[in-house]
Formats: structure tokens, C-alpha cells, sequence
């Protein structure tokens, strides 16, 4: 039992270390300008003048209600940002203006500009004119608390336009207007155009990759898995695997919530002696269900959803050998998952009838 906890230990500490340097930001200003990678499940295009667009990205829709008038907020980005107006004097540099508002501290604008390599012209009789051919971008990056929760969550509205100045033509309420309408129809009907962009049919200049703005490629499915594991059982490291099936729901559900529900036939396999003193196998079937759930996170490949609660109870179906218990029960409450969720660590509880011999025990589980 001791050399498993230290080998646990070990292995944990180097994960951690891993997972640490692999998620740690580029630098400082990136930590602070840019959003944490797959924070954003929801992002909507809207349409504007000209070309123009607004993009909105959120953890969840109910965010969207807790976002401060966007008019408003554009009037005062548009004064703060009035003292660099020398800097940004270039007409045909292409410009990115991150602009963050997160309390306690002071907002913060960041700075972009870059010259195309090359030089374009726009010929119209006898006039000659240079050519601005990229649209400049504007990031508004902002927090909501979370009702009930001593949490926030994170939203970036963004401005895509020929020209920086034309921000202020937006100002007259209609902004604020799409949000609402957005907010009111994003359940409503959707339509594909010929490009593959879903729109809303009451309001076709919002547009998403996927209906209803989530950026998760997988709705609700069911899935059959096959793993091996492994697990301390008092004196005793017992190899098993898993079969069974789990479904995925929740993924587009309105709370963003995604729930695992699964049920899995595991032997377990014991190595003794019989009474002949020849080496027998003695198998122990257990019944698994499983229950997880955890916010819903941007699709990556195949990666498994990423559960924030997981429980799960085992009961013993089939018994061989004197070592466990009639009517032996196994539950596990939380679960540590690695590379891209297919190892999991699981503390566990053996016990029988009603919470009788507990014995706690650790599971490797290998998913494939």
C-alpha cells in the first residue's frame, strides 16, 4: 500500500509539472490581453455596415444579459482611446486595439499596428489613391459574476472594421439592439447558408458556425468504451478492464452543462493457489454505473469532455475466492484525468452491506 501512494505521488507531481508548463501562457501580456484557451464555448458573427462585423463570445448565454450596454461601453473605449490618436494617425496601417475591463484594476488598452508588405492602389481616372485592403480589429474584454457563485466568467466582444474611425457611426443604439435580438431568438429557428454558416431566420444578419453559437462539433451520442485498469485492493494489485457504454448529453443544452452517463461490466482478476497448491485465476465481476458532469468546453478532436463531479458505484455480480465479501460495494468520488482524459486516477471505497470492512484503495484506468 505505501508503494503505491509514493509511486502515485510521483507520478502526479510529474503530471502536474507537465500539465503546468503546457497550459502556462506565452507571457505576461498575453495572460492579460488574451482569453485562457477553450474558456469560450458560444461565439456569434453579426453583421454591420460595409462589411463590418461584430463578434460576440461567451461561457454561457446567460452572460449575455449581465454584459453592460455595448453602446455604452463603445462611447467610453472611444474616450479613453482619444488621447493615442496620434498614435494611430496612419490611415493604411492595420491596427489591433485589445481593451480590457476587469475590476479592481484600472482598464488597459494594448497596441497593434503593423504596415502591409506590400502597397496597393486604387486607380479611378486620373486619380490615384493608396488602398487599405485589411479591416482593423478592436477586442473588448471584459468579466460577469456568476449569480450564487463566488466565480466570474470571462466575455471578448470584438469589432472588425475598414477603418477604426468608423467605430463611432455605431454608437446610435443599434448594437446594443442585436445583442437583444440575439438574445431573444438564439433558440429560435436556424438556417444554413451556401458557404455552411447557420444564421438565425428571424435575424439572418447573426450568424454562427454551429446553431445556436456553440463551438462543440458533438451534440448528444452514445459511446462504447473498452479500458484496462488496475487497482490496490488491501494487499493485493488486481488488473481488470471495462466494457460498456456511456452517453454524452447536455452539450447544447441552455446551462452549458455536460453530462456522462455510464454503465460498464469490470472482472477483476485475482492470482492464488487452489487447494492443490496449483495457480488458479479467480475472477470477480463487478457492475459499474457511472455519473459525471462539468461545463461544456470547446471540441478538440477526440478528446473526452472534460467532467468537473464524477461519481461512480460498482457492486460485486459475480464472486470467485474468499476475497471479497458478499454483496461488496465500490464507489469512487472524483476523478483526476490525463492526457487528453484517457488515463484517469480514481480513489475508491470497497465496503460491504451497509458500509461494513471499508477499505480505500486507488484505480489506474486506461481508456482506449
Amino acid at each position: 500500500m505505501k508503494t503505491s501512494i509514493y509511486f502515485l505521488m510521483l507520478f502526479m507531481s510529474i503530471t502536474g509539472i507537465t500539465h503546468a508548463q503546457e497550459n502556462q501562457p506565452a507571457t505576461n501580456e498575453d495572460r492579460i490581453f488574451d482569453l485562457p484557451a477553450n474558456e469560450i464555448n458560444r461565439r456569434f458573427l453579426i453583421a454591420l455596415d460595409k462589411g463590418d462585423k461584430m463578434q460576440v463570445e461567451l461561457v454561457g448565454m446567460r452572460d449575455l444579459a449581465r454584459v453592460a450596454n455595448i453602446d455604452s461601453l463603445l462611447k467610453i473605449f472611444l474616450k479613453d482611446l482619444a488621447p493615442l490618436k496620434d498614435s494611430l494617425s496612419d490611415e493604411l496601417s492595420v491596427k489591433r486595439i485589445d481593451y480590457v475591463m476587469e475590476p479592481p484594476a484600472a482598464k488597459k488598452i494594448r497596441l497593434r499596428q503593423s504596415r502591409p508588405a506590400g502597397t496597393s492602389y486604387l486607380v479611378l481616372q486620373d486619380d490615384v489613391a493608396a488602398l487599405k485592403l485589411e479591416q482593423d480589429t478592436v477586442h473588448f474584454i471584459g468579466v460577469v459574476p456568476v449569480p450564487g457563485q463566488k466565480t466570474i466568467h470571462r466575455y471578448r466582444i470584438s469589432f472588425f472594421v475598414n477603418h477604426l474611425n468608423d467605430l463611432a457611426n455605431y454608437t446610435d443604439g443599434r448594437l446594443q439592439a442585436r445583442l437583444v435580438s440575439l438574445s431573444e431568438n438564439v433558440y429560435s429557428d436556424w438556417v444554413r447558408d451556401d458557404k455552411g454558416m447557420m444564421h438565425i431566420r428571424k435575424d439572418y444578419a447573426i450568424s454562427a458556425r454551429l446553431t445556436g453559437g456553440s463551438l462543440s462539433t458533438r451534440g448528444d451520442y452514445l459511446e462504447f468504451k473498452v479500458s484496462a485498469n488496475i487497482q490496490n485492493y488491501k494487499n493485493y494489485f488486481v488488473p481488470s478492464f471495462s466494457l460498456g457504454a456511456t452517453t454524452i448529453t447536455g452539450s447544447m443544452a441552455r446551462n452549458n452543462k455536460t453530462r456522462e452517463f455510464g454503465a460498464y461490466w469490470e472482472p477483476n482478476f485475482f492470482f492464488g493457489k487452489d487447494s492443490e497448491g496449483k495457480l488458479k485465476t479467480y475472477r470477480n465481476d463487478f457492475l459499474t454505473v457511472v455519473y459525471g458532469s462539468g461545463p461544456t468546453r470547446k471540441d478538440a478532436g477526440k478528446k473526452e469532455p472534460y467532467l468537473q463531479y464524477v461519481f461512480s458505484v460498482s457492486y460485486l455480480i459475480h464472486r470467485s475466492g474468499d476475497y471479497f465479501e458478499k454483496h461488496t460495494f465500490r464507489t469512487g468520488i472524483g476523478r483526476m484525468s490525463l492526457f487528453e482524459g484517457k488515463t484517469k486516477i480514481e480513489p475508491v471505497l470497497y465496503f460491504h452491506e451497509f458500509f461494513k470492512g471499508v477499505t480505500p484503495g486507488i484505480r489506474l484506468i486506461q481508456s482506449f
